[in-house]
């Protein structure tokens, strides 16, 4: 399978499992945070409407280290952006994303969760 094709389907499965989106933390305007309590991402935008998923594979940092990390030219990670992808259904799975990731670091989520539950 196509890289591209798996990269929107990890996005769309962190989208439907946003309940192991966990320890956000915001840095300017990127957001990192744990999936599953183990991989470690971070997703930000820039001023043209285009995102950038981040995935960092190895274990020499902590979340809090990375998020005021400033030496990337030798560590290890990866980059998807938003604008590589053609399908319009690619971009609003970033979005979608990036807006999820924003709510639960402001406890957004936690307050829609309580007021839905009295329904």
């Amino acid at each position: 399978m196509d890289n591209n094709i798996k990269i929107i389907q990890v996005i769309n499965a962190m989208i439907t499992n946003s309940d192991k989106i966990t320890n956000v933390i915001k840095k300017n305007k990127e957001f990192f945070f744990l999936y599953n309590n183990k991989y470690k991402w971070s997703i930000s935008k820039n001023d043209s409407d285009i995102f950038f998923l981040h995935i960092y594979p190895g274990d020499e940092k902590s979340l809090d280290e990375l998020a005021v990390f400033s030496e990337w030219d030798n560590y290890n990670f990866v980059t998807y952006k938003s604008d590589e992808f053609k399908a319009k259904e690619a971009h609003e799975s970033f979005v979608e994303l990036y807006l999820l990731v924003s709510e639960k670091v402001a406890g957004i989520d936690e307050m829609f969760r309580d007021i839905l539950a009295d329904f």
